[in-house]
């Protein structure tokens, strides 16, 4: 749930606010392989857990990335068939919150896009890490606090 490549990117194409962004995950950019590796791992960790679950759990059958009835192929080619069938961990993280003084902090402590006027981002972009592996929770946490600075800031202009 931490990656290693951190090349992903979301740019605004124009200032018009219905303008799709420019997306680009790359994922496995960077670090290719400590993340594939780390996949491959969980990958395998699965497998086993569900070779030695009970009989009658559940009716699994792996969708397995080599071939049938070859299913013991090398870490190369399931990294391989990882990387062209994956994308990766949660996209989080891609426009940060964070001090003035940090270059990589594209919002300010109120959500504020630096550099744009009355643009906010309110979502798990805005996080500097992915905060673990179901950032639906911090999520919400997030939009509480931006709920209260977006109102602060509505009452003062009142």
């Amino acid at each position: 749930m931490k990656p290693h490549s951190q090349a992903g990117s979301v740019l605004l194409r124009s200032t018009d606010p219905t303008d799709t962004p420019d997306i680009n995950l790359r994922f496995y950019k960077e670090n290719e392989d400590i993340d594939l590796t780390a996949m491959l791992d969980g990958m395998k960790w699965a497998r086993d857990a569900l070779a030695k679950a009970p009989s009658g759990l559940a009716p699994w059958k792996e969708l397995h990335p080599c071939a049938a009835p070859k299913t013991n192929c090398t870490d190369a080619e399931q990294k391989e068939w990882i990387k062209l069938q994956t994308y990766s961990h949660h996209a989080t993280s891609t426009c940060q919150i964070g001090g003035d003084g940090d270059k990589m902090a594209v919002l300010d402590s109120k959500f504020r896009v630096r550099g744009a006027k009355n643009l906010r981002v309110v979502d798990a972009s805005a996080f500097p890490r992915i905060p673990g592996a179901f950032p639906v929770l911090p999520t919400f946490m997030l939009s509480e606090k931006a709920t209260q600075s977006i109102l602060a800031d509505v009452s003062k202009e009142v």
